[in-house]
């Protein structure tokens, strides 16, 4: 089985090819993200007919659709759930985040509720220091 690039690969070839023959490279990470911003690298490719540019649009073409493909089979198979993108930014998938108190996590004390008599608040910091 041989081993096609991915398109990240083909991508920093067109980034350092167009940096040896125009003194202008591009912004990698911005074409594997921005179809737009892609295609419009792969036409400045393809006008360069001839050249090693033409064949890495051809190249960079064939690995994206290939990496979709496989992602869209990954995504198909049991156990492989893909979560949603907004959810998936604001946590870790563990429940509501809470802050610590000295005696661990904070609970569900109510807005009045005050710590025990005698038991002296500390930050996370100064216990940390004390180890």
């Amino acid at each position: 089985m041989s081993h096609s690039p991915s398109p990240l690969q083909i991508a920093t070839k067109i980034h350092f090819y167009l940096m040896r023959e125009l003194g202008q490279g591009i912004d990698v990470e911005k074409m594997l993200k921005q179809p737009r911003y892609a295609r419009d690298v792969l036409l400045v490719c393809d006008a360069c007919s001839g050249t090693e540019l033409a064949q890495l649009a051809v190249q960079y073409r064939s690995a994206r659709d290939l990496y979709k493909r496989l992602e869209q089979q990954r995504a198909l198979q049991p156990g492989h759930a893909s979560q949603p993108t907004d959810w998936a930014k604001n946590t870790t998938g563990f429940g509501v985040s809470r802050p610590m108190t000295d005696s661990g996590p904070a609970t569900d004390l109510g807005a009045d509720a005050q710590p025990p008599e005698g038991e002296r608040t500390k930050g996370w910091l100064s216990r940390w220091r004390q180890r």
